[in-house]
């Protein structure tokens, strides 16, 4: 007589057999949509703030594992096709974006649960495992969609959305070991301190989200700065370091002080959002005037390189 879990093992192969082209092809629809939700997020702003990190099809010992505590949990479960596999197990496809800050997971996360923004995609579920975390002190949001296909029946993908510490505690905690059908059983030591690990990276987090809003207004403060058009008060600066929203330099007495984005792009005579780093290099030589605040020193530029 053949086990139960035997029967299911055999429909899990025949799932895998049948359907993995048609879930990688799936996957690869998924990140080519998610790179477009990132640039209309961001648009001219530091793309790196949302990363599309890779895909994975979920190991059919994992899906099996699941499907065996799922039939534990419902005696009234029944898995005899593979579409029945898909319909209870619908994370066997897996995208994963990671961002800088929690600011930035929850602007993606609202976009990937905005109905005008899904297109041909079908939102089926959406959890937020942030506020509050899971037990364990796992932190995420999971969004699961339901991707047409034409190699057959449409393809169930999550989406999970995390910030790079909440993606480096897995790592950190060694949390694929201790998933259903893994080698290892959780401890209350290894909870303990999982946990522990999990509110401290959530705290750096918050932290660094501050820190990101203050340079942010740092950098593009909301004042009537005007570039200034005489040289007398001048001095010359070398750039150190550019990127999107500022270059750093330094002065002949090694003072350093930010070259804001708002000075640049009135030299430049843009409009709307611009990246420094368009318009000046590093070892650039600048004349610039020296404006200092509580919040710091800048450099405003009187011309660009």
């Amino acid at each position: 007589m053949v086990s139960a879990d035997s029967a299911m093992r055999e429909v899990v192969s025949q799932a895998y057999a049948q359907r993995r082209d048609a879930w990688e092809s799936a996957a690869v629809r998924i990140k080519h949509w998610l790179k477009q939700q990132q640039k209309g997020l961001l648009k001219n702003k530091d793309i790196s703030r949302l990363d599309v990190d890779g895909h994975r099809i979920k190991d059919p010992a994992r899906t099996l594992a699941k499907l065996v505590e799922k039939a534990a949990d419902d005696p009234d479960l029944r898995v005899s096709t593979p579409q029945d596999v898909e319909n209870h197990i619908r994370d066997i496809v897996g995208v994963k974006v990671l961002c800088k800050s929690p600011r930035d997971q929850k602007m993606m996360f609202d976009s990937l649960t905005d109905p005008q923004q899904l297109g041909a995609f079908a939102l089926i579920e959406q959890k937020n495992y942030v506020d509050p975390p899971k037990p364990s002190g796992y932190r995420a949001c999971h969004v699961t969609l339901q991707i047409p296909s034409d190699q057959g029946e449409p393809v169930f993908a999550e989406i999970q959305v995390k910030t790079r510490l909440q993606d480096a505690w897995g790592e950190l905690t060694h949390e694929d070991m201790y998933k259903p059908g893994a080698a290892m059983k959780p401890s209350e030591l290894h909870g303990e301190f999982a946990r522990a690990m999990a509110n401290m990276l959530a705290t750096v987090d918050d932290m660094a989200d501050t820190l990101a809003v203050e340079l942010s207004a740092l950098t593009n403060p909301d004042l009537d700065t005007t570039v200034p058009s005489a040289a007398d008060d001048t001095i010359e600066v070398k750039v150190r370091a550019t990127g999107p929203k500022y270059a750093l330099a330094v002065d002949g007495d090694g003072r350093q002080g930010l070259i804001p984005a708002f000075a640049v792009r009135k030299l430049s005579d843009s409009k709307g959002t611009i990246k420094v780093n368009d318009f000046i290099s590093v070892d650039d030589r600048l004349r610039a005037t020296v404006e200092e605040d509580s919040k710091g020193l800048y450099y405003i530029p009187m011309a660009l390189p």
